[in-house]
């Protein structure tokens, strides 16, 4: 539990809008001695979060870790559909699909239209509570529900708490059984290698791309939010490759 929860939190610290409050932290403690070092921080720190900002700069940074899968094609016969867990809020005043983060609703539909395109095929979804009173897995689930899948068909995980975790859990279902791996495109190549690590014969089915080909030239949250998925998949994958 240590470990997991201080990767997390050294993961956090690493992404763009912490590093440029640590650099205007760094600066506010050094503007008296060495005021020409906290000078340069503070402009390194604007053009950083500037930069990042920029939609041609997010693109460029989130769109290799996006192009390796191509979208799903619904010909192509699974015996299960793994829908990969994300985040969610629980809110009984809200419908269950509006308690999902937008990355999950769009992981959510995805394997939704696999599994109906695959009337034989079992939907898998997993992921953890975190902070919240009920698992990722069981709202995935409430919402497949509604949404007019059988309970019988439905398998939840609601223990695993990483796409670690996720693989080693879900490996005894799915077995020898072809299956579709459903998350963002940038988040599958790191996701492919923990389920084939297994021994298990995954298809990629990217749920969502964030990048853009035409890139427009505005400086907006959105790109920040790009740049960010772009270092979180790329801390996510030297951390893979330093484990093994």
């Amino acid at each position: 539990m240590i470990g997991f929860t201080l990767k997390k939190l050294v993961g956090a610290l690493l992404m763009p809008i912490p590093l440029t409050l640590l650099a205007l932290c760094a600066a506010l403690l050094l503007w008296r001695k060495r005021p020409r070092v906290a000078r340069g921080l503070v402009g390194g720190a604007t053009v950083w979060l500037a930069l990042l900002s920029w939609q041609p700069v997010a693109d460029s940074l989130l769109a290799p870790f996006e192009d390796d899968y191509p979208m799903f094609d619904v010909a192509q016969p699974v015996g299960a559909v793994v829908v990969l867990g994300g985040c969610h809020v629980t809110d009984p005043d809200m419908p269950p699909a509006s308690q999902l983060c937008a990355s999950s609703l769009y992981r959510l539909t995805e394997g939704l239209r696999i599994v109906a395109a695959n009337p034989g095929a079992q939907l898998i979804v997993s992921g953890y509570s975190g902070p919240d009173s009920r698992s990722h897995a069981a709202v995935l689930r409430e919402v497949a529900l509604g949404m007019g899948v059988p309970a019988e068909r439905i398998r939840a995980f609601p223990e695993p708490r990483d796409t670690a975790e996720e693989a080693a859990a879900i490996a005894p279902v799915v077995g020898d059984r072809p299956f579709a791996l459903v998350t963002e495109a940038s988040h599958l190549p790191r996701a492919m290698r923990f389920f084939e690590g297994h021994g298990l014969h995954p298809i990629a089915a990217p749920a969502v791309r964030m990048s853009r080909d035409d890139s427009t030239w505005g400086v907006e949250g959105m790109a920040e939010v790009k740049s960010e998925r772009a270092f979180y998949e790329g801390l996510g994958q030297l951390w893979q490759w330093l484990r093994g």
